[in-house]
């Protein structure tokens, strides 16, 4: 109980059902959303890596499902991209991912969390994966076709990739992205189109890269975030 005390004053990302009756209150509820990303119903004997894992959800999903899970995200913020003119005159003193190690200890998870930019992830140090998942994450990332390359590199099966992108950039018959980094939200660099994502995944080395769908993903606050899956494969 002292855990799930402890969990009430967390701060969280994510929406997390850590015992019955104490549900986080995360800004992304993803629960209902599970089944739009298309991971195998049965995982076991599968090694999974999620990219940039935050409080955890889809690490811990995927270890449900029988896989064994490496997480990856950085602990101090600043190692984040931040453009110059965007970067804070003042970093947090805690080392990020206090959520996710408390809820794996909650859980009694053996998913490994590993202080890791996906810039730097290389298959020498992590081995390789029959499944990949990356969530939200590429959209803050200043070299977004750099990551899709890592990880392709780490792939020997599936990759899913999830993103918000730009109906606007969609309307050219070319691939095409919006330059947002200068903006007050949330740090985003490039909004691609939905067929930019598709390029780019392919052109890092994905074979077989299709649209499994699209769905709006609302945040807890009211905000809609429309997203597309894309599936791509790497030989074993």
């Amino acid at each position: 109980m002292e855990l799930l005390e402890r969990a009430k004053q967390q701060p969280w990302y994510h929406t997390l059902e850590l015992a019955p009756g104490h549900v986080t209150p995360g800004w992304f509820d993803l629960r209902d959303s599970v089944g739009r990303y298309g991971l195998p119903e049965d995982m076991t004997g599968m090694r999974a890596l999620e990219v940039g894992t935050w409080d955890g959800f889809w690490a811990f999903e995927m270890e449900k499902r029988g896989a064994e899970v490496v997480a990856l995200d950085l602990d101090d913020e600043r190692d984040l991209d931040w453009p110059p003119r965007r970067r804070p005159a003042t970093f947090p003193d805690k080392p990020r991912g206090d959520g996710f190690r408390l809820a794996k200890e909650i859980l009694g998870s053996s998913v490994e969390r590993v202080n890791c930019s996906i810039y730097h992830a290389t298959p020498e140090e992590l081995g390789t994966f029959d499944l990949v998942f990356c969530g939200s994450v590429l959209i803050h990332l200043r070299d977004q076709l750099l990551a899709y390359e890592r990880m392709a590199g780490l792939c020997r099966g599936l990759c899913i990739s999830a993103e918000e992108y730009s109906r606007t950039a969609g309307l050219s018959p070319w691939a095409m992205s919006r330059y947002h980094a200068d903006r007050d939200s949330a740090v985003v660099f490039w909004m691609p189109s939905r067929k930019t994502w598709k390029r780019m995944m392919w052109t890092a080395g994905f074979d077989d890269v299709t649209e499994h769908g699209r769905f709006t993903m609302k945040t807890t606050d009211g905000h809609d975030i429309r997203h597309v899956v894309l599936h791509g494969r790497r030989p074993a």
